[in-house]
């Protein structure tokens, strides 16, 4: 109802004076009882001090009492239970000042449900300004807060696992936060299920769906109503403590969350089982806002996934350090560009049968003003965040190319250098500018090798081959690094663009088992049946140089033959190889060994 009509009526039987216009009041004043009657919003008419003059059927229904309990008494005298009377002098205070107020209300209806009403009061007041009436006009908004209610716990929860979303967890610890003073100790666990994504891809996501949803609920009996759990990716969830734990409370407390998570789920009739990998940084001895703390967490968690999963690894000082001096290599990684800091060792790949010389491997190399020379596992991971992966190799291919064009002149070499490109996402364009440059520089591609991670190749799709397939075209030859460590589908490596493989320095450790030996005899058997060439690296014993030789590896890279040497130093072995002429088929990546 428009209470604006209301108003205008009621003033005008205020303003009566004669007969006639009272007359006229009188037919307005039953007019405005029958819409009083008909309309769905409650209407009370109340003195100047509040009490209840008459009220409409409306008011009644929203109230849940009868007119005649409630005509006569105080309005007050309705929610008196659940407000305090200083909440009624502040609305009375308001419509002193301003004629009116509107906020909620709420009361408890038959079923003991507490309900919410959107109340509005005016003030209706005679010629002289005088108070003559109150009027308020009721209406249930209870459906309306449970619908807001219902789309904010949407907004803040996750559809699939009914727990916290990322929104809500990043909401929720600020609350938490700026409540407590002095500052409360705060765990926060970063949890990432290990063996997940073979459930997906073996029992479709429906079942993995499933698997998370159970354990979401198992995660949620670990917390109580102080604490939090939250899914903040596919398989990722953040889990915070609150309160003061020992490291011992800590990892015994951690443990048994593992070993929940570690319990079967049955799904569809199968047995799944999966593990975790947590790492757990600290409120507020890490820092004191959540994006730390998170990334910190996250790289403790990475740390128990390098100790083979399904651990708890707590971020501690030196992961702090090497966070801190990694944001340092980012911010600095363009003056080594510009300042010429960057330069590049080679490592001889010398052949089996006659140790002659084939190839030699670029070595990329910082030489930081202060913190002297820094290998590639100790930046690669700040030039990626610093966006200039594809400068460094442009500057690597550069340098190498320059390196290639002096020995030919010099030495009327014809060798190749093996440049490795793994972690660098391979795009069209990026591929067309390193061979762009090459011809700029006037040097032919096939006085290259380029090296790719073998997690990289087997994981990527057929637009990568067609890219490796014009990068042969052009005369580039392709290697796969690493094998023998991490993800390897025998299958596939048939299919692959390559032109030889590297045996991964892990394969030749100082143990040298039979597993070892086995797993190289194998390699050396389907890399002959494929017809691709064979390098193994970190060779340093002559047991495995005669275990090699005998079973007819190809060429080798390790300290027992040539450690990486300065160009300058090369230029000896070049020239002392008698490598001058040889062309050189095979090939060795750019890590060390």
């Amino acid at each position: 109802m428009d209470d604006t009509l209301l108003l205008t009526t009621l003033n005008a039987g205020v303003r009566a004076g004669s007969e006639s216009v009272q007359e006229r009041a009188a037919t307005s004043l039953n007019l405005t009882r029958q819409i009083m009657h008909h309309t769905r919003e409650g209407i009370v008419l109340m003195d100047p001090r509040g009490r209840v003059l008459e009220v409409n059927p409306a008011f009644c229904r929203l109230s849940e009492l009868d007119a005649a309990d409630i005509e006569g008494c105080h309005l007050t005298r309705i929610n008196e239970a659940l407000h305090e009377r200083r909440y009624y002098r502040d609305i009375w205070l308001r419509l002193q000042q301003q004629g009116d107020w509107q906020g909620e209300v709420q009361h408890h209806n038959r079923d003991g449900q507490l309900v919410t009403h959107w109340l509005i009061l005016r003030l209706v007041r005679n010629h002289d300004g005088r108070i003559v009436y109150i009027i308020g006009i009721l209406d249930d908004i209870s459906r309306l807060r449970q619908s807001e209610d219902q789309l904010s716990y949407l907004a803040h929860h996750d559809a699939l696992t009914d727990t916290a979303n990322r929104t809500f967890l990043l909401s929720w610890f600020d609350e938490v936060t700026a409540a407590i003073a002095p500052p409360e100790p705060l765990s926060l666990l970063f949890i990432d299920l290990d063996r997940f994504k073979p459930i997906n891809d073996s029992f479709g996501h429906g079942v993995g769906d499933e698997v998370l949803k159970v354990l979401a609920a198992r995660l949620q009996t670990r917390i109580d109503a102080n604490d939090m759990v939250a899914r903040i990716g596919g398989d990722e969830f953040v889990m915070i403590w609150r309160g003061t734990l020992t490291r011992t409370e800590l990892m015994t407390r951690a443990a048994a969350l593992l070993e929940q998570i570690q319990r079967p789920v049955l799904v569809g009739g199968y047995e799944l089982s999966v593990g975790a990998s947590i790492g757990i940084s600290f409120y507020p001895e890490h820092g004191r806002d959540i994006d730390t703390l998170l990334r910190y967490a996250d790289n403790a968690m990475y740390q128990a996934k390098r100790c083979g999963g399904t651990k708890v690894c707590l971020f501690d000082g030196v992961q702090l350090s090497y966070l801190e001096q990694q944001q340092r290599l980012t911010t600095e990684f363009h003056r080594a560009l510009e300042e010429h800091q960057l330069f590049l060792e080679y490592q001889p790949t010398l052949a089996v049968d006659d140790q002659r010389l084939i190839s030699v491997e670029a070595l990329l190399r910082w030489r930081h003003p202060e913190l002297g020379v820094l290998y590639p596992d100790q930046f690669l991971s700040a030039v990626k965040a610093a966006g200039l992966l594809l400068p460094l190799a442009e500057w690597v291919f550069t340098e190498a190319a320059r390196q290639v064009g002096l020995w030919q002149q010099q030495h009327h070499w014809q060798g190749r250098v093996s440049i490795n490109l793994s972690g660098l996402e391979l795009e069209q364009q990026k591929v067309g500018r390193l061979l762009a440059l090459l011809q700029r520089l006037g040097v032919a591609p096939e006085h290259f090798i380029l090296e790719l991670c073998g997690d990289f190749m087997m994981r990527r799709s057929e637009s990568l081959t067609g890219m490796l397939n014009g990068l042969r075209d052009a005369g580039i030859k392709m290697f796969l690094n690493n094998v023998g460590r991490g993800r390897f589908n025998f299958n596939k490596l048939g299919q692959l663009p390559i032109d030889g493989i590297k045996l991964d320095h892990s394969l030749l450790t100082a143990r040298f088992d039979e597993l070892d030996r086995s797993i190289i005899r194998s390699l050396l058997l389907l890399s002959r049946t494929l017809g691709i060439g064979v390098v193994a690296c970190g060779v340093e014993h002559e047991e495995q140089m005669r275990f090699l030789r005998q079973y007819g590896c190809d060429a080798v890279q390790g300290r027992l033959l040539a450690s990486p040497v300065g160009p300058h130093e090369l230029d000896a072995v070049i020239a002392a190889s008698g490598a001058a002429d040889a062309g050189g088929d095979y090939s060795i990546p750019c890590n060390d060994s």
